[in-house]
């Protein structure tokens, strides 16, 4: 009875989480509900008998939560395989590792003969311990060739606009430390309800408000630093003027004639949009990713006759508006590699420059050990392709000339690229003043996954209080202001273009645009400190 009581300990954590997370009932998710997400698997942990236990019971919870909130990855044709069975398994390996970690605090707090955690100091290294392992959790999970930033915290916390303006500081992890420790205490709380012994439960009472007090205080100082951050008023020194084009058409079912009809045709609307606004053409037209399907600088004699009904660069030429559109870029011909990319025309059709996808879809979009034919041959087997995108090796800059006369450096995360903030950090430090996200999610068929990726994105827009335009193919095509907030966007799953003034602010190095990922630095010292010194009092003891 007592493990099927911790097993539904551990899958209602991940219920509560998944709901938390934008999902399709809660569409930008609910940060009270993320509040608690981790009560009941705290409890579970709390009241493991081993390392073994505590870990199968956290590798279950975050797989649930993976399968629940990311259950759209199983659209991704024939790599679902991959993308949704792969990522969980390897989610749940990762949670395993997780649970050993957030044991040890608990095993080296209790006393094994009564099972009772009988030190009041202990309720403090238990519950802070705990917000630190789970945060050092979310930052491993969201970093490096198999990062997968979905399925945290973070997301539940989007709606909270005065709680998220603390990421310019200390990163999304600072939500991450905040969110844990707070349900590290009220689980905390609810065990320690039944301690009998009046003298130990004023001990622990004491220890444990004092707890309390400093989780107040931190959400109190991140609230007061927000509503500051919020109601600052920043003007722009001035306004690109944007036609964002989403042509609504899965370019793994459509043709590139298609494609690029149907996007042409939005665009000849969104410019006269904008000439009836200003009296003048915008300064820049964005298709989403993956529109091209022939990759460049090849295909530039294909496009300017093709399609033949409306030959992509006669019709730039004819616009006379610059350019950028997602198309592959060829890297090394010879051994077929080719690069995910968004590629930048003039205001006169003239192909001026690329930047190729960095950080690729692990076992998707890059493929480990690609090159070996047998590898190949297992790829062609399985899911008919016998090789990936080649990732670029370098941040590029778009430079845009305005109507003002100034010219704006654009950076283009491409993809999910705009859910990590070492690539946009890498943009931020080479001189970006505006990020411009080319997406296409329409293979997910959810709302929850639009939803999802625009949560994840908006935090690189505060992190670098800069704008981030996002330019999908399906949605959530947005405007996005340097404190969060949506001051444009398209419905979702509807062929659509919206023309708008994209704001353009000082650059601005915040603390976490300089410091990097610091809290995740502090967390991981904590708990090494932690271990170091409970396995020098332990040899100690076994000396007396």
């Amino acid at each position: 009875m007592r493990r099927i009581l911790q097993v539904f300990y551990s899958i209602f954590s991940s219920f509560i989480f998944s709901m938390a997370i934008q999902n399709e009932i809660i569409p930008l998710g609910s940060p009270f509900l993320g509040l608690f997400a981790l009560v009941p698997l705290y409890v579970a942990v709390r009241n493991a008998n081993s390392y073994i236990e505590s870990a199968l019971l956290t590798g279950l919870q975050v797989m649930c939560v993976h399968l629940m909130s990311s259950f759209w990855l199983g659209f991704f044709r024939d790599y679902a395989i991959f993308t949704l069975g792969a990522s969980a398994l390897g989610t749940g390996i990762i949670g395993m590792c997780v649970g050993c970690y957030l044991h040890y605090p608990m095993l080296q707090t209790k006393t094994e003969k009564s099972g009772l955690y009988t030190n009041g100091s202990c309720v403090a290294k238990r519950i802070l311990m705990f917000a630190a392992i789970w945060t050092l959790y979310e930052w491993v999970k969201s970093v490096g060739f198999l990062a997968y930033p979905w399925g945290t915290l973070v997301m539940t916390s989007y709606k909270w606009s005065l709680i998220t303006q603390i990421v310019d500081i200390t990163g999304t992890w600072g939500i991450s430390f905040l969110f844990s420790l707070f349900s590290a205490l009220v689980a905390e709380g609810l065990a320690l309800i039944p301690v009998s012994s009046k003298s130990l439960q004023k001990n622990m009472l004491w220890i444990y408000s004092k707890c309390g007090a400093l989780c107040i205080i931190l959400f109190l100082v991140t609230g007061i630093y927000g509503a500051i951050q919020y109601n600052i008023t920043r003007i722009p020194k001035d306004y690109m003027q944007t036609v964002l084009v989403q042509q609504d058409s899965d370019p793994w079912e459509s043709t590139d004639e298609e494609c690029v009809t149907i996007s042409a045709a939005l665009t000849e609307k969104g410019v006269q949009e904008a000439i009836d606004a200003t009296k003048q053409k915008p300064d820049l037209v964005v298709w989403s990713e993956a529109v091209l399907s022939y990759s460049f600088p090849q295909a530039l004699s294909y496009y300017e006759h093709k399609p033949s009904s409306m030959p992509l660069i006669p019709f730039i030429k004819k616009t006379g508006v610059p350019f950028i559109i997602g198309a592959p870029v060829t890297i090394d011909r010879e051994k077929r590699k080719f690069a995910n990319s968004a590629i930048y025309f003039d205001s006169d059709g003239q192909y001026i420059d690329y930047y190729a996808k960095m950080h690729l879809v692990p076992f998707a979009e890059i493929i480990p050990g690609a090159d070996s034919p047998l590898v190949q041959k297992l790829l062609k087997k399985v899911v008919g392709i016998s090789s990936g995108w080649t990732p670029g090796t370098e941040v590029t800059l778009f430079e845009i000339p305005l109507h003002s006369g100034k010219n704006v450096e654009i950076g283009l995360p491409i993809c999910f690229e705009d859910a990590f903030p070492d690539v946009c950090r890498a943009m931020h430090k080479a001189g970006c003043e505006v990020f411009v996200n080319l997406t296409n999610d329409s293979w997910s068929r959810t709302a929850s996954a639009q939803y999802q990726h625009f949560a994840i994105a908006s935090f690189r827009a505060i992190e670098y209080r800069t704008t981030m335009v996002r330019s999908t193919n399906s949605g959530y095509s947005v405007v996005i202001n340097p404190v969060g907030k949506v001051i444009a966007d398209m419905p979702l799953f509807e062929k659509a273009v919206l023309y708008t003034p994209v704001p353009i602010y000082h650059r601005q190095h915040t603390i976490y645009s300089i410091l990097g990922d610091w809290i995740p630095a502090i967390c991981g010292i904590c708990v090494v400190v932690f271990i170091v010194i409970n396995q020098i009092k332990e040899k100690k003891n076994e000396h007396i």
